[in-house]
């Protein structure tokens, strides 16, 4: 697989925030009397205030209950750690060569990053930064045009299904990580950690990834 650049998604697949984001989001569910699992299965990869605009009682203030989301998630820094091989990949690389593409808040994101250990990219698209939230590929376009290519040169690098679509959407290769390989479908290829590949520069000026 062969691409100019690589954009990251953040929760899950540069970190593992699965505990923390699970968690709330089940305490969410139980103040409105709502099924936390059915909440998880469409929260993945989209953006707290399009979750709740999907599940939140009818009458509800969505700002609210947004902002008492993002509260509880930045208390829950202590949890975050990087996804295994993260930080050795990362270092691979120049800060011209990747972004991050994340549904988060920027402040919580960097939080997050830096709980991780991680280095922040320069070029950082969050939830503020776009109109619409993955599976819309917006964010993906965005930060590959930032970067100076179009999203056919990117390798997009995603845990779910809503950023995968967006990715794919995008025209980017996607390369799926974690344990969700019921996912694979969606994906060019898989991985569960970082640890099983490393970026290999080519003649071209971009890289070739050995899958």
């Amino acid at each position: 697989m062969r691409g100019k650049v690589f954009l990251f998604d953040m929760d899950g697949t540069l970190i593992d925030s699965t505990e923390v984001i699970e968690e709330i989001w089940h305490r969410w569910a139980d103040r409105h009397g709502i099924d936390g699992n059915a909440v998880l299965a469409k929260s993945h990869g989209r953006q707290a205030a399009e979750t709740v605009r999907l599940f939140a009682p009818e009458g509800s203030d969505h700002g609210a209950e947004t902002a008492w989301f993002n509260a509880q998630a930045e208390q829950g820094t202590a949890r975050i750690r990087a996804v295994a091989g993260a930080r050795d990949f990362l270092s691979r690389l120049e800060p011209h060569e990747w972004a991050i593409v994340t549904s988060g808040k920027r402040s919580l994101a960097e939080e997050w990053m830096a709980a991780a250990g991680l280095p922040l990219p320069e070029t950082f698209i969050a939830a503020e930064d776009v109109s619409r939230s993955k599976p819309d590929p917006e964010g993906y376009r965005k930060a590959a045009q930032l970067l100076g290519f179009d999203a056919n040169d990117a390798i997009v690098f995603e845990d779910a299904q809503a950023g995968m679509e967006a990715g794919r959407k995008a025209g980017a290769r996607v390369v799926g990580i974690g344990p969700s390989s019921h996912l694979s479908h969606l994906a060019d290829a898989w991985i569960s950690d970082f640890r099983q590949i490393e970026p290999v520069r080519d003649d071209t000026g971009g890289f070739r990834l050995h899958l």
